[in-house]
C-alpha cells in the first residue's frame, strides 16, 4: 500500500508558517505573536519527539514534511524570532488567533494547499526549502553521491540546484550545469528534432524510413520497408533494446506491439544524419540545442570536458560479480568436462590439480572476451581492476593476520606441535572468514571510468546538465521551435500500453505518458550505467522537472522527487 500524502491540513500549516513570516512586514501589531509562536516551536523542537521519519522507514509525505517543519522551528529560532520574555504565554490564546487568521486567508493563498498540485503550487521559498531538506536526506539514506535538480512552473524554471559531488574521488561539487550521462533522456530529444524535420517537409510520419537511405542499414529489407517514423518514436518499430550489442535484428512486424528500442533511435538518428549530411551530434545542436540554449549539451565531447562529466557510481559487487560470475560459471563446466574426461577417458577415479590448469586459465580469457564483447574495453579493464584488487586485498589481509598469529603465538598452545595438516586447514579458514567479512563492503559505492568524449552512440552517449533539460522542458511546453500542432500530435498520438487501478500507461511519439484523474504527464528516465535520471512534463500546468543522479541508487530518489514536485505519486514507469 502506498504511503499517505500530506493532507491538506499539513501542508495549509506549513505554508501558513510563511504567511505568518510575512506578517511582520505588513503589521507591527503582529511581531509579538511571531515571536511567540517561534519561541513556543522553539521549545517544542528542543523536548525529545517521535520523530515520524527514523532511519529505515518508508518515508510518506508527510513524514517528511512533519520533521521538516520541526527542522524549520528550529531554525527560526536560531534566528532571533523567540524571545525568552515571552516564554510564560498561554497556547490557547495564539492557537484561537492563528485559526481566525487561517480562516481569513484568501482563496489564492487556501488554494496551495492542494496536496495534488505538489510543490509547483507552493510559494517559492516553501519549496526550496523543502526540497533541499528532501533531496540532502534521501541521498544521505540511499547513499547517492551526486544530485542535479531542476523545475519548471508555467513555462520558465523555476528553481535548479545541486547536491553533493561529481565523482567520490574528488571534491568537485555538482551544480546545474555539471554535465551527466543521460542517455536515455535523449530519445525525447530527438525524437523533437526529428518533429521539426517533419516540419521542414524532408520527414514524413508514416513513410518508410528507408526510403531516404541510398544505402539499406538493416539487414532485413523487407522489414524494413515497413518501419516509419512513427512506429521508431512510439517504440513499435520491432527494434530490440540490445544497443550495446548493436543488434539490427527485427523481432516483430512493425506496428503490431510496443517495446521499448533503444535501436530505433539509433537508426533514426542514421537516417537524420543521411537527409541533413552531418554527423548527428552536429545535426542535434544545430537544430535542437542553440535556438533552446542547450550550450553544453552533446552526444559527442571534447576530451577536455570528459573529466568534468560527473562518473557513474555502482556499488562494489557489481564490477567483481560482472568478472568473477561468468568465470566461476566457465570454470565450472569446463572442470565438470575435464572430470567426465578423466573418468571416462583416464579411468581415473580423483582429479589432480594439474587437471584442473586447463579451466584455470579458459575461465578468465573467456569472461574477459564476453565483457569486452557486451560493454567494451573500458567495462574490461574497471571489472578486472576491481576483481583483482578484491582478491589481493584479501590475499594481503588474510596474510597480515596468519603472520601476527605466527609472531604472537596466538592460537598455539605451549608444547603442542602444530602439524601441517592442520595448519593447511586453519589458513583455509583464515582465508574463508576473511572472504565473508570482505562481503560486507560490497555496498561501498565507486566510481566508474569516464566515457570517451568521441564515443557515439544515439541511445547512449547524451551528455548534458540539468539545466540544459529545463531548457528543452521550456521548449517544449513552449511549442513555438516545432509548432503546436505536431507539440500535440506528439502527445496526442500515443498508445496504451497498461492499466492501473489509478493510471493510464502508454507511449506518445517520443515520451511515456501517464494518465489520471488529475491529468496528463510526459516522461522518460535514463539508466547509463552507474547513472539514474528522470524528466517529468506536465504539459496543463506548463510545468516539469529535472532529475539527475550519479549513481545507479538514484533511482527511487529521482521518483520521490517528481512526485513531490507535481503532485501525483510516483512512479512513472511501465508497470
Amino acid at each position: 500500500m502506498q504511503p499517505p500524502r500530506a493532507s491538506a491540513w499539513s501542508v495549509r500549516c506549513s505554508n501558513f508558517e510563511i504567511f505568518m513570516d510575512r506578517v511582520p512586514e505588513k503589521s507591527q501589531s503582529m511581531a509579538g505573536l511571531t515571536l511567540r509562536a517561534g519561541h513556543s516551536a522553539a521549545r517544542a523542537g528542543s523536548r525529545p519527539v517521535d520523530r515520524p521519519c527514523k532511519k529505515g522507514n518508508d518515508p510518506s509525505a508527510a513524514a517528511l514534511f512533519s520533521e521538516y517543519r520541526h527542522q524549520r522551528s528550529i531554525w527560526r529560532e536560531s534566528k532571533g524570532i523567540s524571545r525568552p520574555d515571552r516564554a510564560g504565554q498561554s497556547w490557547p490564546i495564539l492557537a484561537m488567533i492563528l485559526l481566525a487568521v487561517l480562516c481569513l486567508l484568501p482563496h489564492s493563498v487556501r488554494a496551495q494547499s492542494d496536496p495534488e498540485a505538489g510543490m509547483i503550487a507552493w510559494p517559492r521559498a516553501e519549496m526550496r526549502h523543502a526540497l533541499d531538506y528532501l533531496v540532502e536526506r534521501r541521498m544521505q539514506e540511499l547513499g547517492v553521491p551526486g544530485v542535479a535538480l531542476a523545475v519548471v512552473s508555467d513555462g520558465r524554471i523555476v528553481y535548479e540546484k545541486g547536491y553533493g559531488i561529481a565523482d567520490t574521488d574528488g571534491d568537485q561539487p555538482v551544480t546545474p550545469n555539471t554535465l551527466f550521462e543521460v542517455g536515455g533522456l535523449g530519445l525525447p530529444l530527438e525524437a523533437y528534432a526529428a518533429m521539426l524535420m517533419v516540419r521542414e517537409r524532408k520527414m514524413s510520419l508514416d513513410e518508410p524510413l528507408s526510403q531516404y537511405l541510398e544505402t539499406p542499414w538493416l539487414p532485413n529489407r523487407e522489414a524494413s520497408r515497413q518501419i516509419t517514423l512513427r512506429h521508431v518514436l512510439a517504440h513499435r518499430s520491432g527494434l530490440s533494446d540490445r544497443v550495446r550489442l548493436g543488434s539490427r535484428g527485427i523481432d516483430f512486424e512493425p506496428g503490431t506491439n510496443f517495446r521499448y528500442s533503444g535501436m530505433g533511435y539509433v537508426y533514426l538518428a542514421h537516417v537524420m544524419s543521411e537527409i541533413e549530411g552531418m554527423p548527428f551530434d552536429r545535426l542535434m545542436r544545430q537544430k535542437l540545442f542553440r535556438p533552446l540554449g542547450m550550450s553544453s549539451s552533446g552526444y559527442v565531447i571534447p576530451e577536455g570536458l570528459v573529466n568534468e562529466v560527473a562518473r557513474g557510481h555502482h556499488a562494489l559487487w557489481v564490477p567483481i560479480l560482472a568478472f568473477a560470475g561468468p568465470m566461476v560459471a566457465v570454470f565450472a563446466v569446463l572442470a565438470l568436462a575435464t572430470f567426465l574426461v578423466v573418468r571416462l577417458g583416464f579411468h581415473r577415479l580423483k582429479l589432480e590439480p594439474f587437471d584442473l590448469v586447463p579451466a584455470a586459465v579458459l575461465a578468465p580469457l573467456v569472461s574477459s572476451i564476453l565483457l569486452y564483447y557486451l560493454q567494451g574495453g573500458w567495462a574490461l579493464i574497471f571489472c578486472l581492476g576491481y576483481f583483482l584488487a578484491w582478491l589481493v586485498a584479501i590475499v594481503l589481509i588474510a596474510a597480515a593476520i596468519q603472520y601476527f598469529r605466527f609472531v604472537f603465538g596466538f592460537g598455539r598452545s605451549d608444547g603442542v606441535v602444530t602439524r601441517g595438516v592442520r595448519r593447511e586447514a586453519s589458513s583455509s579458514f583464515l582465508f574463508g572468514v576473511v572472504f565473508l567479512a570482505s562481503l560486507f563492503f560490497m555496498g561501498w559505492q565507486v566510481p566508474l571510468p569516464a566515457r570517451d568524449g568521441g564515443d557515439f552512440n544515439a541511445a547512449l552517449s547524451l551528455r548534458s546538465s540539468a539545466h540544459d533539460l529545463a531548457l528543452f522542458v521550456q521548449g517544449f511546453v513552449d511549442g513555438e521551435l516545432v509548432g503546436p500542432p505536431l507539440r500535440a500530435s506528439m502527445v496526442e498520438n500515443r498508445t496504451l500500453i497498461a492499466e492501473t487501478r489509478n493510471d493510464r500507461f502508454g507511449w506518445g511519439l517520443g515520451f511515456g505518458t501517464r494518465e489520471r484523474e488529475g491529468g496528463l504527464t510526459l516522461w522518460q528516465t535514463s539508466a547509463n550505467i552507474g547513472m539514474r535520471g528522470m524528466m517529468v512534463i506536465d504539459p496543463s500546468r506548463r510545468s516539469g522537472v529535472v532529475v539527475l543522479t550519479n549513481s545507479d541508487r538514484g533511482k527511487e530518489l529521482m521518483q520521490e522527487v517528481a512526485g513531490h514536485v507535481l503532485g501525483p505519486e510516483e512512479p512513472w514507469q511501465l508497470p
